[in-house]
């Protein structure tokens, strides 16, 4: 008996040394050893310190005014997206406005129409060569480029975090609370400055957070919407990345970007720690819509609820008529129904060629998303049932990606692995196929390991024990119980993952193979004005398909958060 407690021990002692050889080596190679390779790459020469090139770029006027630019609109991107984002949940859950099932539906077209899609749908509508550009005569063709273009777009597109987590903390204010301040005869505004918005505050404040970033880090929508006139910080990275004289401008200027974005994480940490936020009763009353009580107010808030709804559907369905739409009808201006057809469809799938940045995605977004939630459901049990130092620096090196922008992650896989390298078994993965699902994989992570641990910390720990009580193994009991209970929150992260790859361009752009290029980068390429006219066409198409694959995702989750909510109920 001794020696088999003995042999046990030490098969136990030998797998926990394997997987944390595992670890320590995926870590080190995928998280830690790009950064620390694009730092020595930027700021060592020939084996010496060198600050030069970082001086070079604090002395370079285009780029101080590049990340003035980004910084302005990121700042401004929060202010405007938060107002935009908390009127629009007010509309959907707080006022009773004529409508509300059209505004819902409109108000969640960010979560279909987005990214690159939403980018060349605004430029195909206002650009320079855009529908309404061509309809109205004497208008100045590049009147929609520069700073007032990109906050719009990346204004309308930012709401999406307000729809889907601010609106749930909304929802779960107590609406006693409402009736206790009515009852004291305080005025329905007071009561909406005093009483909702405090209780929204964490979440209004972390959704601030991942809208500086965007705003800090975009690049697609300045890209196509800033022209000339406004550049920012990643637009002057993915400049100085074409070339190897440059690139590692590129490259300090990508640790600017981080920094920037670690700066701003610590901050708001500190003060979301130090914040009195006010917590909701945990025995609440469903919230109820209140009336406008002003007929005057009433109308004006409900016109411009409406004009929101419009601005916000208006490229979606533009984007749905214009892949129906022959080239000389994009070209002229003109919208003629009788000239619909299916041809720009067929050109899509009936050649290899056409189908293939479609394949493409597919297979990149399906991979990458079975892939890192596997591992994080492997690494999130850990961390659950394990909390310990070791766990809990697992837990912060695995949240490296959520601090750097995916340029700062793409341009330290391409160099740290653009010679023959000894952690990847003398490979040379820059210029392959395989480093954009890296990449991908990466990019995600961070995501992926909040949610895992989320669904596991909902799982009733005395299921596993009764389980365990009847015989069963640690890994029939995973298997047999555990699993079953997340696997709905399991396929809404794979999901959501796969869309969000599913059109990624920062990333992309960078790593691409020139075999193999995603939607995001094929959409970009057709914003161009180099693009040919078939190009451009099918880049509708692509767009569509990728909507479609967005709705039924959402349809999705939201049919699971509806079952799931009534299952708590009952």
């Amino acid at each position: 008996m001794e020696m088999l407690k003995n042999n046990y021990k030490l098969r136990k002692l030998a797998g926990i040394l394997a997987l944390g050889i595992v670890l320590g080596w995926g870590v080190f190679t995928w998280l830690i050893y790009p950064n620390l390779k694009l730092l020595n790459i930027t700021l060592w020469t020939d084996g010496q310190f060198d600050l030069k090139p970082v001086l070079n770029i604090l002395a370079s006027e285009r780029a101080i005014i590049s990340l003035r630019n980004s910084f302005v609109l990121a700042c401004c991107l929060t202010i405007t997206v938060n107002i935009l984002g908390l009127f629009q949940i007010l509309i959907l859950d707080y006022f009773k406005i004529k409508g509300s099932r059209w505004l819902s539906i409109a108000y969640h077209s960010p979560l279909i129409c987005n990214g690159m899609v939403l980018v060349m749908a605004y430029n195909f509508l206002y650009g320079s060569q855009g529908l309404l550009t061509n309809w109205i005569p004497g208008l100045e063709p590049l009147w929609f480029k520069g700073f007032w273009p990109v906050l719009i777009e990346l204004t309308f597109a930012g709401t999406a975090n307000h729809i889907l987590f601010v609106r749930d903390s909304l929802k779960s204010v107590d609406y006693q609370t409402v009736e206790a301040a009515q009852n004291m005869g305080i005025r329905s505004g007071r009561i909406l400055w005093k009483v909702v918005l405090p209780a929204l505050k964490p979440s209004i404040f972390a959704a601030s957070i991942l809208t500086f970033i965007v705003g800090i880090s975009a690049l697609a929508t300045p890209q196509v919407l800033g022209g000339d006139q406004f550049e920012t910080i990643n637009i002057l990275i993915y400049s100085f990345s074409k070339t190897l004289t440059t690139r590692n401008y590129a490259a300090i200027l990508a640790i600017f970007l981080g920094l920037i974005t670690v700066i701003i994480l610590l901050v708001s940490n500190y003060i979301e720690r130090k914040g009195n936020y006010r917590s909701v009763s945990k025995v609440k009353t469903p919230l109820q819509k209140q009336d406008i009580k002003s007929p005057v107010l009433r109308g004006i808030v409900t016109a411009i609820a409406h004009v929101i709804a419009v601005i916000q559907t208006v490229p979606l369905l533009a984007v749905f008529c214009f892949s129906f739409m022959p080239v000389t009808d994009l070209y002229n201006g003109v919208i003629d129904f009788s000239s619909f057809s299916l041809n720009n469809y067929y050109a899509v799938f009936s050649s290899t060629t056409g189908i293939r940045p479609v394949f493409t995605s597919i297979i990149y977004a399906a991979l990458a998303s079975l892939i890192v939630i596997a591992v994080m459901l492997i690494l999130g049990r850990i961390i659950v049932k394990h909390s310990n130092t070791w766990t809990n620096a697992l837990e912060l090196l695995l949240q490296i990606p959520w601090f750097l922008p995916a340029t700062l992650i793409a341009l330290g896989l391409i160099m740290a692995f653009n010679k023959p390298s000894l952690l990847v078994l003398g490979n040379v993965l820059t210029g392959t196929a395989f480093i954009l699902l890296l990449g991908y994989i990466i990019l995600k992570i961070p995501y992926t390991l909040r949610m895992v641990k989320a669904a596991y910390t909902s799982v009733d720990h005395s299921l596993e024990d009764a389980a365990k009580n009847l015989g069963a193994s640690s890994f029939k009991t995973y298997v047999r119980v555990v699993f079953p209970i997340i696997l709905p929150a399991v396929l809404s992260i794979f999901l959501l993952n796969f869309i969000g790859l599913l059109s990624e361009y920062d990333m992309s752009v960078f790593l691409f193979h020139p075999l193999y290029q995603p939607l995001g980068v094929v959409l970009n390429a057709a914003t161009s004005s180099e693009a040919s006219p078939q190009a451009q066409m099918l880049s509708f198409v692509y767009s569509v398909l990728i909507m479609l694959v967005s709705t039924l995702v959402i349809l999705f989750v939201y049919e699971r958060k509806r079952h799931g909510s009534q299952s708590s109920q009952i």
